[in-house]
C-alpha cells in the first residue's frame, strides 16, 4: 500500500490545521473530521489510506469510531493510529483493543508521526 490519502480526526483545531498544512505540503491529500460522527463520515465518503484519530472527540469518541471502523468490511483493513494525551496504560490498552494500529501519546513531533505513517507506506 502506498500511502496517498489521510484522515486526521481532532477536536483541537491547532492540531487539525497544523497538520493539515504539513501533510498538504508533503503531497498527501488530506481529509479532516472534528468530531467521531464527522470520521466516520468522512472514512467511508472518502477511504482514506491511514487514519489518525484522536481518542477524545465530541459527539462520538475515538474508542467507538474506531471499533465501528474496524467491524466495517469497507475500512476494516484502513490502519488507526490513535493520537491521545492519555497515556495511562488501561488506556492505550483500551485503544488497541478497540482496533488501532497503534497507540501514540501526545505531544508527539511531526517527524515521528511521519515516522508512523512511513511504517505502513508501501507494505
Amino acid at each position: 500500500m502506498v500511502i496517498k490519502k489521510i484522515l486526521v480526526v481532532d477536536d483541537d483545531k491547532p492540531i487539525l490545521s497544523y497538520l493539515l498544512r504539513k501533510f498538504t505540503k508533503l503531497g498527501y491529500t488530506v481529509y479532516v473530521a472534528e468530531d467521531g460522527e464527522k470520521a466516520i463520515q468522512q472514512a467511508f465518503s472518502n477511504l482514506p489510506d491511514i487514519i489518525l484519530l484522536d481518542v477524545k472527540l465530541p459527539r462520538l469518541g475515538g474508542i467507538e469510531v474506531c471499533k465501528r471502523l474496524k467491524a466495517d468490511d469497507r475500512t476494516k483493513d484502513i490502519p488507526i493510529l490513535m493520537l491521545s494525551a492519555k497515556a495511562q496504560s488501561f488506556e492505550i490498552n483500551e485503544g488497541l483493543e478497540a482496533g488501532a494500529d497503534k497507540y501514540l501519546c501526545k505531544p508527539m513531533s511531526f517527524p515521528a508521526i511521519m515516522d508512523e505513517i512511513r511504517a505502513y507506506d508501501k507494505k
